[in-house]
């Protein structure tokens, strides 16, 4: 196959354009059909008053009130597919087509790919103590990985880094980046996709995995992938394959640690407490950091599932009090509200952000509900921390002392049936807060809000079920 048959499904991708939609004929109700409102009128007769809206704020303390002029402003979503790059898109759409090419599948691989997709998902989930180290070695094992399990976290992480703020990565040239537990790439090559402003710095992989052969693989289709998105002037980033664990030497300390889906694997056969190994586990990631860097960064993702999240939560406090910062998703530098089930608190909420993956790739849902693995939903709960210099605080403080409140919601929409309302647990700086939407701002999962501060926090009832500060926005 030449170069031009190989790409030539991407160049057909890119040069799609969306059919507009047709214009919705406006119905007539029957009021207009019978007349228009000047003819219902007299010129003597005064116009009706609108009738009043009932006051359903009745149930909550008068200090918590919406006023039209604090009504509450979606700054930032967090999966805005609009944000992932126009040349990016194509290639998520089609990442099955990509993953052919470098894989080589036979025919028969690719009709027993479903079969073996739900066999490595079994080991992966219900085996998970007998699943050896270093467990991608085997071709039919990276087949299946790549195709579903690598497919999918693409799209969580393309979804995630492309909306993240555009200095929460910023990375100078000759710049150091240590991934661990790469895997086949997926990190390095979510944000290539994402990040079109790193494209053109001139940056070091590390890539750290037990697999050799996932390492291999990960580098061809990186590699596939950047051929089809280079601009003039630009090349690659050096990709550097490392053998080995977490605690395996390198050669030079890095700007940027990233670590996505590992962590959960690790901590599963150990019997020791998760925030012993949360802090353990920090100063294994520090011990790799640039000190000389002001803006040495950390990035751990995982799954979004309650022990997932825990761990999330434990590594963010651990960064904290070794003079790191969280950047996203947290809005402030307070004790995390959402650490997740714990002994002394067993119904605790724990940090995930989800969203629906109606819109996802066609031929991975068809590949997902043929492997009976259909996913409604991509979860996810991260971290990402910064060295901390003192400008992350002054910028906390400047809007503290401007009365703003920020809140990360945290779920889908949950039915106050007693308010008729939606609410959305979110994380802020008072704690966790249940989000009475009083103005119909309908924020999505994982949308950051800019609202007002309370005028008395004391004063907020809290949710009878979980606890949680009840706050109108």
């Amino acid at each position: 196959m030449n170069k031009n048959e190989e790409t030539a499904w991407y160049d057909k991708a890119r040069g799609k354009t969306a059919r507009k939609p047709k214009p919705q004929k406006k119905e007539r109700t029957a009021s207009s059909q019978a007349a228009t409102p000047q003819a219902l009128v007299s010129k003597h007769s005064r116009p009706a008053k609108p009738e009043r809206t009932p006051n359903k704020l009745g149930t909550l303390d008068k200090h918590n009130r919406t006023k039209t002029a604090d009504r509450p402003k979606r700054t930032k979503p967090m999966f805005d597919p609009k944000n992932i790059p126009s040349d990016s898109a194509p290639i998520i759409q089609n990442f099955d087509s990509i993953a052919a090419e470098v894989l080589n599948l036979s025919s028969k691989q690719k009709i027993l790919l479903s079969k073996n997709i739900k066999e490595l998902s079994h080991r992966l989930t219900d085996d998970r103590s007998d699943r050896r180290l270093g467990y991608m070695n085997d071709a039919s094992t990276i087949a299946s990985y790549v195709n579903y399990f690598m497919w999918w976290n693409l799209v969580r992480l393309t979804r995630l880094f492309s909306n993240l703020d555009k200095n929460a990565l910023d990375l100078d040239d000759n710049s150091i980046c240590l991934d661990i537990g790469s895997g086949p790439l997926t990190i390095p090559i979510a944000l290539w996709l994402s990040r079109p402003d790193l494209r053109s710095k001139k940056l070091t992989f590390y890539c750290m995995d037990l697999s050799q052969t996932a390492l291999a693989t990960g580098e061809e289709l990186y590699l596939s992938i950047a051929s089809k998105t280079l601009k003039d002037n630009q090349e690659p980033w050096k990709i550097i394959r490392v053998k080995g664990a977490l605690g395996t030497r390198i050669k030079e300390k890095s700007d940027l640690i990233t670590s996505g889906n590992m962590f959960n694997e690790i901590v599963q056969t150990s019997q020791m407490p998760s925030d012993y190994l949360a802090k353990k586990y920090t100063e294994q990631l520090l011990s790799y950091s640039n000190n000389a860097n002001e803006n040495a960064r950390i990035l751990i993702v995982e799954p979004g599932d309650p022990h997932s999240a825990r761990l999330v939560s434990l590594f963010r406090d651990s960064l904290m009090r070794s003079g790191f910062n969280p950047l996203a998703p947290c809005p402030h530098f307070a004790e995390c509200p959402m650490q997740g089930r714990t002994t002394a608190n067993p119904g605790g909420k724990w940090c995930n952000f989800a969203f629906d993956t109606g819109d996802g790739p066609a031929k991975l849902l068809a590949l997902s509900r043929n492997a009976n693995l259909s996913k409604d939903r991509a979860v996810l709960s991260f971290v990402l921390a910064k060295k901390a210099d003192g400008s992350e605080l002054k910028a906390f403080k400047n809007a503290k002392d401007s009365g703003t409140l920020s809140l990360r919601i945290a779920s889908d929409f949950i039915r106050l049936t007693e308010l008729h309302k939606s609410g959305y647990y979110a994380c802020s700086q008072i704690g966790l807060v249940l989000a009475v939407d009083m103005s119909g701002v309908h924020p999505a999962n994982g949308d950051l809000v800019k609202t007002k501060m309370p005028d008395s926090i004391k004063e907020l009832k809290r949710d009878k079920k979980s606890g949680a500060l009840m706050l109108n926005i």
